[in-house]
């Protein structure tokens, strides 16, 4: 039995998560008392967080010879990155530590995620090297991490409307950006998550039929994330006709999002994933 190794600059990664806790604490705490010094505190912690982040990505791909795409941690180290991102420019866009309340928990989960699979002793994904499964790997993972903001965003949404139906508007009520801006932020974050995930679909499946003549329209992953395409892109365009507007559409982004949670960490992750993976597809 192969023994699990110790990742190189696996510290950095730590560093990382361990600079999220207190990001995440400061923006809880903004929540309960809205002192600007909490936020803009949280945010730094965020900033630093992403650089050891994006540090040690940078590292391993050098190390590795290629991007750190192959494995289950790669992957949700690649999803936490871009999500990380993701909230830190959306706090520096809206400075508003009420909204980084609801997404940087996200984030840290999503680092946290990782350690259950850093010792994991993977053996990489065949034909990595193929520019089209890369672009395939790259574009639906950095596709998880707009579908996670959202959920964020989402919440935010739905506290945001309450306080308004409820006519009790307490002063945290006046940090978080308007209904139609959220709502704004929510339908790109949400465009922008299927758009990735649609494009990786369709490097998935150049590869694929490069390198056995099919679509792998058979696999139970592949139809998943179709599903998961439509999901979003009927939403969106329900949400441009009218019918699925504000509080439904806030409620189909957290829907989405758990589905997208199902599907990668419990199909992916537990349940081996590809098809032609679990047979020793590869060549």
């Amino acid at each position: 039995m192969n023994m699990p190794t110790v990742l190189p600059y696996f510290w950095l990664y730590q560093c990382a998560f361990g600079l999220q806790i207190p990001a995440v604490a400061l923006f809880l705490a903004y929540a309960f008392s809205p002192r600007r010094a909490f936020s803009a505190t949280a945010t730094g912690f965020l900033s630093a967080s992403l650089g050891c982040h994006a540090l040690f990505v940078a590292l391993s791909a050098w190390g590795a010879g290629r991007l750190p795409l192959a494995s289950g941690f790669e992957a949700l180290s690649a999803w936490g990155l871009v999500l990380t991102a993701l909230v830190v420019a959306v706090e520096w866009r809206y400075k508003m530590g009420l909204l980084g309340a609801f997404l940087a928990p996200l984030s840290a989960a999503t680092l946290l995620m990782g350690f259950r699979f850093a010792q994991a002793d993977a053996a990489p994904i065949p034909g990595l090297d193929d520019a089209w499964l890369l672009a395939h790997v790259a574009l639906v993972m950095a596709s998880y991490a707009p579908f996670t903001a959202a959920a964020g965003v989402a919440g935010a949404y739905l506290v945001q409307e309450r306080q308004l139906k409820a006519k009790r508007l307490d002063p945290l009520f006046y940090e978080l950006p308007s209904l139609q801006a959220l709502e704004g932020l929510l339908a790109a974050l949400a465009g922008a998550g299927a758009g990735s995930l649609g494009l990786g679909l369709l490097a998935g499946f150049v590869w694929r039929w490069h390198y056995d003549h099919s679509l792998g329209l058979g696999d139970a992953t592949v139809l998943y994330s179709v599903a998961m395409v439509w999901l979003y892109a009927v939403g969106l365009w329900l949400r441009a006709r009218g019918p699925l507007r504000g509080r439904r559409f806030a409620w189909l982004c957290l829907a989405g999002f758990l589905l997208v949670f199902f599907g990668y960490y419990l199909v992916n992750l537990y349940f081996g994933g590809h098809e032609f993976l679990q047979s020793g597809g590869g060549r």
